[in-house]
């Protein structure tokens, strides 16, 4: 072994860091190895969600390494400037350096690019657009809110430009803006090819079920929509074969990471509207980047008086166009919750732990409400699992009918920071799995009446996605089979044709993005993780629609709600400092 590799081992990088930095050095025949060293913090940043390494301001893993690299970033830069697997924006090398101190791999960079520019582009307003008649389907909505009702400015702003994003927590009624837009849309031209689509199954499903009353629109995920497959990872539709598509909205966009948003805008014709929805204090994509994070950077849109006048009724503030914003016209921040008022205790803690108030957050966590509360006894634990399943498990064995007992299921969910390991999804199962063996249940056969499972892989002919959660249970010939209701649909799937699925007492909170429970007990574990900060914490908390509990001790608790997971990325900078637009 090199001592390149040795010493990146021995601080604890990951193989496909060390190696990536291997190819790097043989690339420089090892001449230049801090140019080797930097590639493998660049590729360990990737697996951490960023899109690039910021020289400027490292992430916390790098810092054991600062040893060995130059102490001033220009030094560093210029270093990396002479190496020849580093170029410059228009290089096509290994590695791309930008005059602020952000290192990129090709793909990234040129990723972020198509992003950049193909949004600036449509950062236009709709030419053809019946002013008239948009205004009078918002009249005819009325509003319960004083001053200016967000909801209403969405569909505005939706409507009037090629682009928008509308950022909202939950409640804050996105569903019904989607709905009202879809109204609006058919109203203004019903000739429109419109598209709707999430970046995954489940996501997908619950718009569908949202809309399905009332419109007749087929939603998709992105990979479907796009034509992504394991044998086509780049898609069927692209700049050469556009998405046969007017309108496109997308809910949920904040699971949207820089590679999927930048085959997504390759693949729309330059006169396509694109409509982004989602919360963007969530917690970002699995993969690389957080595009609707990058794009929601200010506190309320920004609105000229030309766009303002255009509708008298709305009260839309107009504001001086900031030097920071980069969508003046095109961006609203839902203010009003409909499912949390003002004195709701979780809406209360999900804002103190968004803006990271230890103090606040921690005053709300009180063991003698019903609402929220947290508590670090093990066994505590234990009891709060089971008694929250135990409407679940009276209703498994009393043999209640399917949508009973998958209702009851349903209301309570435990969320876990971590997939394995002490205080994760998998001792939960295994926890939940002895208890109930304990009662009779027969836990120890792969399928027993009462499992609950959660779909894994997107099945398209079963109608099963990723993340959808059903029963074992025996149906009504006595077969064991899997139960899904969707609505009033109570859909039996045999057990030789189930998708890949795992256990479902526990789940990340990664997993519960878009779901809803009554209540939910949150899981941290006790040794502080790369994975805890503030955005998980506020995912999981906004899960829970009547009750909180946390399950944590008070130092990993604090911990969580200080770190913030700012993902690294140059997409604002591109996006400002593209002159064609400024």
């Amino acid at each position: 072994m090199s001592d390149l590799l040795k010493l990146l081992h021995q601080h604890g990088l990951s193989e496909l860091a060390c190696q990536f930095a291997a190819y790097i050095d043989r690339k420089e025949q090892g001449m230049r190895p801090v140019v080797s060293i930097t590639a493998a913090l660049l590729s360990e940043a990737i697996a951490e969600g960023h899109v690039c390494l910021n020289l400027q301001q490292l992430p916390t893993f790098c810092q054991p390494l600062k040893s060995v690299l130059p102490e001033s970033v220009d030094d560093w830069m210029e270093i990396l400037s002479l190496a020849k697997t580093v170029g410059q924006p228009g290089d096509y090398t290994p590695l791309i350096l930008t005059e602020q101190g952000l290192l990129y791999l090709y793909r990234y960079y040129r990723d972020e690019q198509d992003v950049g520019s193909l949004i600036q582009q449509r950062l236009q307003p709709v030419n053809d657009i019946d002013l008239e008649q948009l205004n009078e389907d918002l009249g005819r909505w009325t509003s319960v809110i004083e001053g200016p009702d967000w909801q209403k400015v969405a569909v505005a702003v939706a409507l009037s430009r090629q682009f928008a994003v509308i950022s909202g927590g939950p409640g804050t009624g996105k569903t019904t803006i989607v709905l009202s837009m879809l109204n609006s849309l058919q109203q203004q031209s019903p000739e429109l090819h419109i598209g709707l689509a999430a970046p995954t199954g489940k996501a997908a499903a619950r718009l569908q079920q949202s809309i399905s009353t009332q419109h007749a629109y087929e939603v998709k995920t992105l990979h479907r929509l796009l034509g992504i497959t394991e044998h086509n990872d780049q898609g069927r539709y692209h700049a050469e074969r556009p998405l046969p598509l007017d309108v496109l909205i997308i809910d949920e966009a904040s699971m949207i990471d820089i590679s999927l948003m930048a085959k997504l805008m390759r693949a729309l014709s330059p006169s396509a509207r694109l409509i982004l929805l989602g919360d963007s204090q969530q917690l970002a994509s699995v993969e690389s980047g957080a595009v609707l994070a990058n794009l929601s950077e200010d506190k309320q849109g920004q609105f000229t008086a030309e766009f303002s006048e255009q509708f008298p009724d709305l009260e839309i503030p107009v504001t001086e166009k900031s030097a920071s914003s980069t969508l003046l016209n095109s961006f609203v921040r839902l203010q009003h919750s409909y499912r949390f008022d003002k004195d709701s205790s979780i809406g209360q803690l999900a804002k103190q732990v968004n803006d990271g108030d230890v103090l606040a957050s921690l005053a709300l966590l009180n063991p003698e409400a019903n609402d929220i509360w947290y508590d670090t006894d093990e066994s505590q634990q234990q009891s709060r699992f089971i008694r929250g399943y135990q409407a679940f498990i009276d209703a498994v064995e009393s043999k209640q009918t399917p949508q009973t007992v998958v209702a009851a299921f349903d209301a309570f969910r435990i969320l876990a920071a971590l997939k394995q390991g002490p205080q994760s999804v998998l001792s939960v199962n295994r926890l939940l799995m002895r208890l109930l063996a304990q009662r009779g249940w027969r836990t120890s056969l792969p399928f027993y009446a009462g499992r609950p499972i959660m779909i894994t892989q997107n099945d398209y002919r079963q109608r099963l996605f990723n993340g959808d959660t059903g029963i074992i249970l025996y149906d009504d010939s006595g077969q064991l089979r899997a139960c899904f209701c969707f609505d009033e649909e109570v859909r039996w799937v045999p057990i030789n044709r189930l998708p890949a699925h795992e256990t479902a007492f526990a789940m990340t909170v990664h997993k519960s993005q878009g779901s809803e429970f009554d209540s939910v007990s949150i899981l941290l574990p006790d040794e502080i993780s790369p994975i805890l900060n503030r955005e998980l914490l506020y995912t999981a908390i906004t899960r829970a629609k009547q009750q909180v509990f946390i399950l944590s001790k008070e130092g990993t608790l604090r911990h969580t709600i200080q770190t913030r997971h700012q993902r690294e990325s140059g997409l604002k900078i591109q996006m400002l400092n593209d002159e064609k637009y400024h």
